[in-house]
């Protein structure tokens, strides 16, 4: 049985093995962004949307240990007792997340929407204070 200090290093040698065994996907070796990520490409926004709410199924609860039924009989024990916490602390979660991610999506539209009018070579309105300018206020007196 590994004891918990060796563990890191048990599981970085397994990954060294496996990598060397052709385990793991070369393609996220150079970017380190990538590497952390849990996703190895950009997910999509409709990814991300699911993603963002938050299910709590108390059926795959389980234990690794040795002995686990007992710790599984008592975390479902555990969850049944603090339901309302629960429901409570995932529906603010799920209420944050979804709004957002519509936050994210609105930003993510106004992007497009400047690079195809950059495309398109009208970059924005004139700079304020240009002459002819339509939207800048008439001068007093005029």
């Amino acid at each position: 049985m590994t004891r918990p200090e060796d563990a890191p290093a048990r599981a970085r040698e397994d990954a060294e093995r496996k990598r060397a065994g052709g385990a793991y996907a070369d393609g996220l070796a150079g970017d380190p962004a990538l590497e952390r990520s849990i996703a190895p490409e950009r997910p999509t926004l409709e990814l991300l949307e699911q993603w963002s709410v938050i299910e709590v199924d108390a059926a795959v609860l389980y234990s690794t240990r040795r002995g686990g039924g007992p710790i599984t009989a008592l975390k479902r024990v555990l969850i049944r007792l603090m339901r309302q916490y629960f429901y409570e602390l995932e529906t603010r979660q799920t209420r944050f997340n979804v709004a957002l991610m519509a936050r994210f999506r609105e930003l993510e539209q106004r992007v497009e929407r400047v690079e195809r009018a950059v495309a398109v070579g009208e970059a924005g309105a004139p700079a304020a204070g240009d002459a002819g300018a339509p939207d800048s206020p008439a001068a007093p007196g005029e």
